[in-house]
């Protein structure tokens, strides 16, 4: 049959759909598992980088796949409803052709599918089916080639003509509900398309609400591509309802597209969504909330609940009742899948608690954590990586582990080079960070009838939680499937009798991360510098407290003699906050054989301690930001935070500077549908120190061909360069090589230089995949490749570790394949 694709017209985003032809192709099957790993095969993609596809005929192989069945190329047509559907684009590949009567560009909507590349092209996917993605495509004259990566087994797409070339489209805003008891300025985001050929950078954004009109500049837009762009609004609405916000678009006085928006106002008493600018990436995003109704006078606790899959905020929220003691608070996890509650769902999850937390004046030490399904497994990780932030965690209907249900496999006995990626999933490790919830409340619930989210999962905590948690409650639903509600009185009920205590009153406590760049503080403990890279580290902590009738009768009460010992795994500096111990008369400190008194001339304070030749001592607070900290720790995806601008190659040749544009472009509408993300492009000649200050930077390009290398990496113990990748002493020939490494940027304290690059054409079309930006996938600090990893697996890596805890080559830990 042929696809005819509808005529509708849709006035407000300036498109009109038109008859096409995408209607028949081949396809062929996954070449190796589904997972969350860094390293994958593919060997279509492998063919794509290696300059070897050719088109494809019926019955054409492509090797063995992963269930040892020879992979062949099968005829595909559209069902009745418009879709490639196979199992064989379950991570498979559709490729098929256009012909197109002239040179021109047209807007594709395409959904279903993990990435394209189109003429060669990489563009960003539709994983889940959202019909989000809007691609301006420049067609050739003639024969135009879709390679497409099909991610749950169906795919369609459409032509849009577009009426327009530069115009809003209101699929996937970002806004938030108007409140009656507000009367302020509120933020929230919308796409607009550049269709053109031209960067965008004029623009600006007219919101009108009952008279009032607020104007908001647009950042740049490169061509060919959508940007999700924030502006702002009146919140002048006085009466719960609808109201209209109508927008237009301008490049300086021109008006390009206008269009009217419906926002919902809302009293507090119900659920509502609030906006506000991420410091990741500066973007827009929102938490749902559900106010409780709290006496006055009195200070709020906070339940932060973190949604299922394909469950949004503002539903999780709406999932309470109104409480009488505290106020409900669901962030995003960035979008509705997003990153199950890890890397930047984790980040997004803190960012959130603390805006809430300044905002609604919640009690940090009436602060709880819950949620369901996905959702339980983010209180299990938020719970163990940040256990000091949580009085107590009630997970429902959770999986607690990428390694018990997520896809993700353990390497058993791994060589010198896998163990760099093991240790870059640590965090994912949930089990081995699970003494961390020693000191807090753990409230397990699951339907024993549960089809989605096996039993199992919550069997296995509560065994493992047997052996040494004296301060967990489990509890099965009788005969209850995957949801059967969240606002469980028994989960608020135990929640009540729990807080998290004064430090004086912490007899003891343990604290395990896999960096102190994922987690840093528990307790009155901050780990700040690690012996290992990304190995576990941690503390045991113990220390005379009041005996509980003393807490009971003289609450106040200071502890005149004080004992903490502290055992450590994996550190070389950390930090004792000792403010809980002002008024001690002696005070003693143990850090695992050393003993320290006489530190009562220290009580109140803030101690360091440091790691000489294998001896503990008492040192200055840390104060050389160029070594790694907590706040720039590595690995490669800690590249990717603090408003990261993306600069891509103007000085290589038309070929590389092409590449260089497109993959930035790629990674920018893979983060867009993946965390809902607004990512500033640039080119090189562009980029000035000062006026992206303490931005992370992510180069697109080498020391050939990006002007900006010179300026953030003349250091850099790594140096990238046609034909030549040298790390410290070593230099690999070639243009087959791909790297991903990231760097501290030198005149910043926080942010980071990531690097995506090649030796040539070749080793940069090795990089262009970026499951970087799939959850639990493990990046370390480096990597060197070639595109045998996506034939060969790990034995196309060619290096993989971590710098030194001074960034260096020399005091790192980088293994090298022979």
């Amino acid at each position: 049959m042929t696809f005819i694709a509808s005529m509708m017209l849709f006035v407000s985003t300036g498109l009109m759909s038109q008859d096409i032809s995408l209607d028949k192709g081949l396809a062929v099957g996954a070449s190796g598992p589904r997972g969350r790993s860094a390293i994958f095969i593919d060997q279509v993609f492998y063919q794509l980088a290696n300059g070897d596809f050719k088109e494809p005929m019926e019955n054409d192989s492509v090797g063995i796949g992963y269930e040892d069945k020879v992979l062949r190329w099968e005829k595909i047509s559209v069902n009745d409803k418009g879709e490639f559907e196979s199992r064989k684009l379950r991570g498979g590949y559709l490729y098929l052709t256009f012909d197109s009567p002239k040179k021109e560009t047209r807007v594709l909507e395409i959904s279903g599918h993990a990435e394209a590349y189109i003429n060669g092209v990489p563009r960003g996917g539709d994983i889940y089916n959202k019909s989000w993605v809007l691609l301006p495509i420049e067609l050739q004259q003639g024969k135009n080639v879709f390679l497409i990566k099909g991610s749950r087994g169906k795919v369609k797409m459409k032509w849009l003509d577009q009426k327009k070339t530069v115009f809003f489209t209101t699929k996937d805003m970002t806004i938030p509900d108007l409140l009656v008891t507000e009367n302020n300025e509120k933020i929230a985001a919308i796409r607009i398309v550049n269709a053109s050929g031209s960067t965008q950078k004029n623009l600006k954004i007219v919101s009108e609400i009952g008279g009032a009109t607020l104007e908001s500049p647009v950042a740049s837009i490169i061509p060919m591509t959508t940007r999700k762009v924030p502006y702002t609004l009146e919140d002048n609405a006085t009466e719960a309802g609808k109201v209209d916000v109508k927008l237009k678009l301008y490049n300086g006085n021109k008006l390009l597209d206008e269009i009217v928006v419906s926002y919902d106002v809302k009293d507090v008493e119900k659920n509502y969504k609030r906006t506000f600018i991420s410091d990741i990436d500066g973007s827009v995003q929102y938490f749902g909330v559900r106010e409780g109704i709290i006496p006055e006078g009195e200070k709020p606790a906070m339940f932060l609940s973190v949604h299922g899959a394909g469950v949004k905020g503002i539903g999780q929220a709406g999932s309470y009742k109104n409480k009488d003691w505290g106020h409900v608070i669901a962030p995003t996890n960035r979008r509705e899948y997003g990153f199950d509650w890890e890397d930047w769902g984790r980040w997004d999850a803190i960012e959130v608690q603390n805006i809430a937390e300044n905002m609604y004046h919640t009690d940090p030490r009436h602060t709880y954590l819950t949620g369901h399904s996905m959702g339980g497994h983010g209180t299990w990780q938020l719970g163990a990586i940040f256990p000091g932030k949580w009085a107590a965690i009630a997970p429902v209907s959770g999986w607690y582990s990428f390694f018990s249900y997520g896809g993700k496999k353990e390497i058993s006995d791994p060589t010198p080079v896998q163990d760099m990626f093991v240790r870059a999933s640590n965090s994912s490790n949930t089990l081995e960070m699970s003494r961390n919830y020693l000191h807090l409340g753990v409230y397990i619930l699951h339907g024993d009838a549960d089809n989605n989210v096996p039993v199992e999962q919550a069997r296995y905590m509560r065994k493992h939680l047997g052996e040494f948690h004296p301060d967990f409650v489990y509890q099965e639903e009788p005969e209850a499937g995957h949801w059967f509600g969240i606002d469980k009185e028994p989960i608020f009920n135990y929640f009540k009798w729990h807080e998290v205590p004064e430090n004086k009153h912490v007899i003891s406590f343990e604290f395990r991360t896999a960096s102190p760049g994922i987690s840093s503080s528990s307790r009155f403990v901050t780990l700040y510098e690690q012996t290992n890279p990304f190995e576990f580290c941690g503390v045991k902590v113990n220390q005379t407290t009041l005996t509980r009738r003393e807490k009971r009768l003289e609450p106040d009460k200071i502890l005149t003699n004080n004992l903490i010992e502290v055992e450590t795994e994996n550190l070389n500096i950390f930090k004792l906050d000792l403010a809980h111990c002002q008024g001690t008369d002696t005070l003693t400190v143990k850090v695992d054989e050393v003993v320290f008194e006489g530190l009562d001339r220290l009580a109140g304070q803030e101690v360091w301690f440091g790691k000489s030749d294998n001896t503990w001592g008492v040192i200055e607070k840390p104060n050389d930001f160029t070594r790694k900290n907590p706040v720039r720790y590595g690995n490669f995806k800690d590249a990717f935070r603090h408003q990261m601008l993306f600069v891509y190659a103007t000085k290589g040749t038309k070929e590389e500077n092409e590449w260089a544009l497109n993959k930035a472009r790629f990674d920018a509408e893979t983060f867009y549908y993946r965390g809902n993300g607004s990512i500033d492009i640039i080119p090189d000649k562009e980029f000035k120190l000062e006026k992206y200050k303490d931005r992370s930077v992510i180069i697109y390009g080498n020391a050939s061909t990006n002007s900006a290398w010179k300026l953030l990496l003349a250091d850099s113990p790594i140096q990238v360069k046609r034909n030549e990748i040298s790390i410290g002493n070593k230099i690999l020939g070639g243009s087959q090589w791909g790297t991903y490494f990231i760097r501290p940027r030198t005149d910043s304290n926080v942010a980071s230089v990531g690097v995506v690059a090649g030796t040539g054409i070749q080793g940069a079309l090795s990089v262009n995949p970026n499951r970087y930006f799939v959850s639990g996938t493990g990046f370390p600090d480096v990597m060197v490749f070639s595109a045998e990893m996506f034939s060969h697996g790990f034995d196309g890596v060619k290096a993989a570790g971590y710098f030194g805890n001074d960034w260096s080559i020399e005091n790192g830990d980088i293994q090298w394949k022979d």
